[in-house]
C-alpha cells in the first residue's frame, strides 16, 4: 500500500466573456460585468439588444461608481434603462465579461493523510530443516521473490517521492543504506517504522506525513552446488550391490556438503545476527537523527521566521533610512538656501554699513543745519516782526491817504467850480473886451482910410490931427499887448487845472485798485490760515500715525528677539539631535554588520546541521532588542526633527515677514516724504503768494518802498534747492516753515526715525554676525 496526499479542491469560477444564444440574453440582465477596456469597471448589466443611434448588439450598463459614465440610460431622447445620471454606458457586447450568479459553496472536509505501514510475517530463526526446503526450492521462486519485492520498494520509493515535500539528502541517505544492507543480509522479520518529516514549503506547515518503511525480506542465495534429493526407499532396494559403494560415498559426500552448508548457514546466522545488531543500533541512530532533523527543523523553521520578521524590520528601516535620506537632502537644500540667505544678508549687510554712514553723515548734517535754523528761526522771527510793524505802518499810511484823498478830492471839486466859475466870468469879460478891441478896430481903419483918403488931399492941414491920432493908436496898442498877456496867463493856469484834474484821477483810481488789492489780500490771508490749519491738522495725523507705526514696529522686534532667541535654541538643540543621529546611524552600521555576520554563521550551521548556540541567541535577542529601541528612537528623533523642520519654517517665514515689513516702511517713510514735500511746496506757493502782496501792499508806503524787499527772491524755481533745517524737508527753506513747534516736533520725529533705523540696522547687522 502506498500512502496518498488528498488535497482539497477549491472551486474556481471562470468568467464566461462571449454570448452563447441569443436566448440566454434575456436571462443574463441583471447579472454583474467587468469591463477590461475601461480599467476593469464594474457594474449591472441593464440592457442587451440593437439600439438606433448604431447598429449591432450593444449592451447597456450601470456603473458601480456614480460619475464615470456618459448618460442615465437614455440616448438621443429615447430611455433604454434607468439609472442615476452619469452612471449608465453603452458598450459592444463582445467587450464586457459577465459573471455567472454565485453557487452555493460545499464545505469538504479534506481527508487526512494516513500513514500505511508493511508488516513482514517471517520468522526471527529457522530450523535446519528448512534449509533443505530452501535448496530444493527453485531458483526461479526466489529470483521472483526478489524482483517483485525490489519493484514493490521501487514502486513504495516512487510514491513516497511523488508526495509534493522536500526531504534532505542526509536523510534519503541513511534511509537507503539500511535498505541495501537489509538486501545483502538474511530477512528479518522484525518490523522496522521510520517517520519521515516533511518539510513544507509553505509559511503554515501541516502535520509531518509518517511513512512506515518496510524492507523485504532479503533471502541469502544457496551455494552453487545443489544437492539432490535423497532417493525413496523402494529405489533404495533396487540398487545393486555393484553402486553400493557409490550411494555410500555420494552420501558421504552429501553429508559433508550438508555440514558445510550447516556450517555456512550458521556463519550467516551469526552474520545476520550481527547485521541485526548493527541495524539495530544503526536505526536508533537514525531515530536519534530524525529526531535530531526534526528539532533542526523546527529551529530553522522558527530561524525563518525571525529571518523574515527581521528582514521585514530591515524593509522597514531601509524604507526609514531612505526618508531620513530625503530628509537629509531636504536639509542640505535647507542648508544651501540658507547660504544663499546669509550671501544675501551679507549683501544687505554691506549696504547697511553704507546706509549707516550715510546716515551718520546725515545726522552730522542736520545737527549743524538744526543749529543754522535755529539761528535763521530767530532771525526770521525779527523779520517777521519787522514786517508785521511794516504792515501795520502801510496800514495806518493808507488810511490817512484815503482821507486825505477824500479831503483833497472835495477841495479839488470846490476849487474846480471856483475856477471855473472865474474863467467863465474872464471869457465874458474877453469876448466883451475883443467886441470892443474889434469895433473900435472897425473904427480906427475907417478913420485910417478916412485919414488916408484926406492926406493925398489935406496932407499939409492935418499933420496935427494925424500925430494925435497916432497916439492915440499907440496907447490901444499897448492895451491889446496886456490883453495878450492876460490869454496867456489864461492858457498856463487852464493847463495847470487840467494836469491837476489828470493827477487827481490817478491817485483817485491808484486809491481804488489799493482797495482791491487789500480785500484780495485778507482773502488770501485768511485762506492761507485755513490751508495752514489742515496741514498742521495731517501733520499731526500723519505723526500720530509715525508714532504707531514706531510703537509696531518695537513689539515687531520685541517678538522678532524673542523668535530668534527660540530659533538659536532650536538650532542648538538640531545640532545636538544631528549628532545623535550620527551616533544612531553609526550604531545601525554597526547592528548592520553584526547582523550579516549572524546570518553568514546561521547558514554556516544549517550547513552544518548544528544547532545554534545560546551566545547566538543570546546575540539575536539582543540584535532585535537593539533594534527595537533603534526604531523607537528613531521615531522620537524624527518626530523631533521635523517639529524642528516646522519651528524652521516658522522663523524662515517671520524673518520674510520681517524683510517685507521694513520694506514696506521704508515705502511708507518715501511716501510720508513724498507727500511732505508736495505739502511744503504748496505752502511755499502760498506764502511767496502772500509774501507778493505784503510786497506791493508795502510798495503803496512811500516811506517803505525804498527799505522792504521780496523775502524770497533768491530761491528760484528750484524745490531740490530749498531746505528746511527744521523740518529736515525740500521743497522751502526755513522762512517758509509752519511754526516753530511743529517744526521742532517734525525733527524730533525725524531724530527718533533715524535712531529707530540705526539700532534697527545694528540689531541685524549682530544677528548676522551671531547665527552666520
Amino acid at each position: 500500500m502506498s500512502t496518498k496526499l488528498k488535497l482539497p479542491s477549491i472551486p474556481v469560477r471562470t468568467p464566461k466573456n462571449r454570448f452563447q444564444s441569443d436566448i440566454e440574453e434575456a436571462n443574463k440582465i441583471g447579472q454583474r460585468v467587468t469591463i477590461p477596456s475601461l480599467d476593469n469597471c464594474t457594474g449591472i448589466l441593464r440592457y442587451v439588444g440593437e439600439p438606433d443611434f448604431k447598429s449591432g448588439v450593444w449592451a447597456g450598463i450601470e456603473l458601480d461608481k456614480q460619475g464615470e459614465g456618459k448618460n442615465d440610460g437614455s440616448v438621443q431622447g429615447k430611455r433604454y434603462f434607468q439609472c442615476a445620471p452619469n452612471t449608465g454606458i453603452f458598450i459592444g457586447v463582445n467587450k464586457i465579461i459577465i459573471h455567472p450568479p454565485a453557487l452555493p459553496t460545499m464545505k469538504k472536509k479534506p481527508s487526512p493523510t494516513s500513514s500505511t505501514t508493511r508488516k513482514s510475517n517471517l520468522p526471527l530463526t529457522r530450523n535446519p530443516s528448512h534449509s533443505t526446503r530452501i535448496l530444493n526450492s527453485s531458483s526461479s521462486s526466489s529470483t521472483t521473490t526478489t524482483s517483485s519485492q525490489s519493484t514493490k520498494m521501487r514502486a513504495h520509493g516512487l510514491r513516497i517521492s511523488s508526495v509534493p515535500t522536500t526531504v534532505s539528502s542526509s536523510s534519503a541517505a541513511t534511509t537507503t543504506a539500511p535498505a541495501m544492507t537489509r538486501k545483502k543480509s538474511t530477512p528479518s522479520p522484525a518490523m522496522t517504522t521510520t517517520t519521515v518529516p516533511v518539510i513544507p514549503h509553505s509559511p503554515t506547515p501541516p502535520p509531518p506525513l509518517s511513512v512506515v518503511q518496510t524492507p523485504p525480506p532479503a533471502q541469502t542465495p544457496p551455494p552453487s552446488v545443489t544437492p539432490t534429493p535423497p532417493p525413496p526407499a523402494a529405489a533404495a532396494a533396487t540398487i545393486s550391490t555393484s553402486t553400493a559403494a557409490a550411494v555410500a560415498a555420494a552420501e558421504e559426500k552429501h553429508q559433508q556438503e550438508t555440514n558445510q552448508l550447516y556450517e555456512m548457514l550458521e556463519k550467516v546466522q551469526r552474520e545476520r545476527d550481527s547485521f541485526q545488531q548493527q541495524m539495530k543500533s544503526k536505526e536508533t541512530a537514525w531515530e536519534r537523527l530524525v529526531s535530531s532533523k526534526e528539532s533542526l527543523v523546527i529551529q530553522v523553521e522558527e530561524r525563518d521566521a525571525t529571518n523574515r520578521r527581521l528582514q521585514s524590520e530591515w524593509d522597514a528601516l531601509t524604507t526609514r533610512m531612505e526618508g531620513l535620506e530625503g530628509e537629509l537632502a531636504e536639509r542640505d537644500a535647507t542648508i544651501a538656501k540658507f547660504q544663499r540667505d546669509e550671501e544675501k544678508t551679507s549683501q544687505d549687510g554691506r549696504r547697511i554699513e553704507r546706509l549707516d554712514h550715510l546716515v551718520r553723515e546725515l545726522q552730522a548734517q542736520v545737527k549743524g543745519q538744526m543749529e543754522e535754523a535755529v539761528l535763521k528761526g530767530r532771525e526770521y522771527q525779527g523779520s517777521m516782526d519787522q514786517v508785521r510793524k511794516e504792515v501795520t505802518a502801510s496800514e495806518s499810511l493808507n488810511a490817512a491817504l484815503e482821507k486825505e484823498c477824500q479831503e483833497l478830492r472835495l477841495a479839488g471839486l470846490e476849487a474846480m467850480h471856483a475856477y471855473e466859475d472865474s474863467v467863465h466870468a474872464i471869457t465874458t469879460k474877453h469876448a466883451h473886451q475883443l467886441e470892443e478891441k474889434d469895433a473900435q478896430i472897425a473904427r480906427l481903419e475907417y478913420i485910417i482910410a478916412d485919414l488916408k483918403h484926406k492926406q493925398s488931399t489935406l496932407f499939409d492941414d492935418d499933420e496935427l490931427d494925424i500925430e494925435t491920432r497916432l497916439k492915440e493908436l499907440s496907447q490901444s496898442n499897448s492895451s491889446s499887448d496886456q490883453t495878450h498877456r492876460l490869454e496867456e496867463q489864461l492858457e498856463l493856469t487852464m493847463a495847470e487845472l487840467d494836469s491837476e484834474r489828470r493827477t487827481i484821477a490817478t491817485i483817485v483810481h491808484e486809491c481804488d485798485g489799493l482797495k482791491l488789492e487789500l480785500k484780495a489780500a485778507r482773502q488770501q490771508c485768511v485762506t492761507t490760515e485755513q490751508k495752514y490749519g489742515a496741514l498742521q491738522a495731517d501733520f499731526e495725523k500723519e505723526l500720530a500715525d509715525k508714532k504707531k507705526l514706531m510703537e509696531e514696529a518695537d513689539s515687531a522686534f520685541e517678538r522678532q528677539a524673542k523668535a530668534e532667541d527660540e530659533h538659536y535654541q532650536s538650532k542648538l538643540s538640531t545640532m545636538a539631535l544631528e549628532k545623535e543621529y550620527n551616533a544612531l546611524l553609526e550604531s545601525h552600521k554597526q547592528l548592520e554588520s553584526e547582523y550579516s555576520k549572524l546570518m553568514d554563521e546561521m547558514m554556516v550551521l544549517e550547513k552544518q546541521d548544528a544547532s545554534p548556540d545560546a551566545g547566538i541567541r543570546e546575540k539575536f535577542q539582543a540584535l532585535e532588542n537593539e533594534r527595537d529601541t533603534l526604531t523607537k528612537h528613531l521615531a522620537e528623533k524624527s518626530t523631533q526633527v521635523k517639529q524642528l523642520c516646522k519651528d524652521l519654517a516658522e522663523l524662515e517665514n517671520l524673518v520674510e515677514n520681517r524683510v517685507f515689513g521694513e520694506s514696506e516702511l521704508e515705502e511708507e517713510l518715501e511716501l510720508e516724504r513724498k507727500k511732505v514735500i508736495s505739502l511744503s511746496r504748496e505752502l511755499n506757493e502760498v506764502k511767496s503768494s502772500h509774501g507778493r502782496n505784503s510786497f506791493k501792499n508795502m510798495l503803496i508806503s512811500p516811506t517803505t518802498t525804498s527799505t522792504t524787499s521780496s523775502p524770497t527772491p533768491s530761491h528760484g524755481n528750484d524745490d531740490l534747492s530749498r531746505y528746511c533745517e527744521i523740518c529736515e524737508r525740500y521743497g522751502h527753506d526755513l522762512l517758509q516753515c509752519k511754526n516753530t513747534t511743529a517744526a521742532t516736533a517734525a525733527a524730533a520725529a525725524a531724530a527718533k526715525m533715524v535712531s529707530f533705523i540705526d539700532t534697527h540696522y545694528a540689531y541685524i547687522n549682530n544677528l548676522t554676525n551671531y547665527f552666520f
